[in-house]
């Protein structure tokens, strides 16, 4: 890539892409192309982790929302698809101007702490190998849905590693691989336990 990837550069680039009255999901993906695995997956990881996570059904949603996109990026598609339904969601362009504006000093913080770095774990097959680490973490969401606020583990290591993915940084990569390891281990302490 020509030029440094951060969350700020994409939320400016939705921000500038077109002049049309509403931002399209389909618009959304043409324009953060094949750095569109990473930004999908920290949305739907952010949705659980955050207070809307607490909403019976979120997490197992979110989760098999994540299979889908990771499981993309296993099978090497450059940037993902969703079906066409959804590309046809919008949001009007001046609402999405004003959450911007909001979120840009949020997302200028996270740029500070995620840079390119060990950017050999984010390339290439590797990106393949996170692939399969998201789809593993994210069918843990469904069943530690069972116990209260439990899907927030994977989540949180999923925004992580996603952080990782968009940026470039194979630091945030491996720190993303702890919360995730946990969690798959605690699925496995809790099928134990209920079998």
């Amino acid at each position: 890539m020509s030029r440094e990837v951060t969350l700020t550069l994409l939320v400016d680039d939705l921000e500038h892409s077109c002049s049309d009255k509403a931002l399209t999901i389909d618009e959304v993906l043409t324009v953060i192309g094949e750095r569109g695995f990473g930004p999908l997956v920290l949305i739907m990881a952010l949705l659980v982790l955050l207070p809307t996570g607490a909403v019976p059904g979120v997490p197992t949603a979110c989760g098999l929302c994540i299979v889908l996109i990771a499981g993309q990026l296993v099978i090497g598609k450059r940037r993902p698809w969703l079906p066409a339904r959804l590309r046809r969601l919008s949001i009007d362009r001046m609402r999405y101007k004003q959450v911007a504006g909001r979120i840009k000093p949020w997302t200028r913080r996270v740029d500070r702490l995620v840079k390119p770095r060990l950017s050999m774990l984010t390339d290439g097959v590797m990106a393949r190998l996170i692939g399969v680490v998201m789809v593993v973490v994210a069918l843990c969401m469904p069943p530690l849905e069972l116990l209260p606020f439990a899907a927030a583990g994977p989540a949180f290591g999923l925004v992580l590693t996603s952080l990782g993915l968009v940026g470039r940084d194979g630091l945030w990569v491996l720190i993303g691989l702890v919360p995730a390891v946990a969690s798959f281990a605690l699925v496995g302490y809790v099928a134990v336990d209920f079998f």
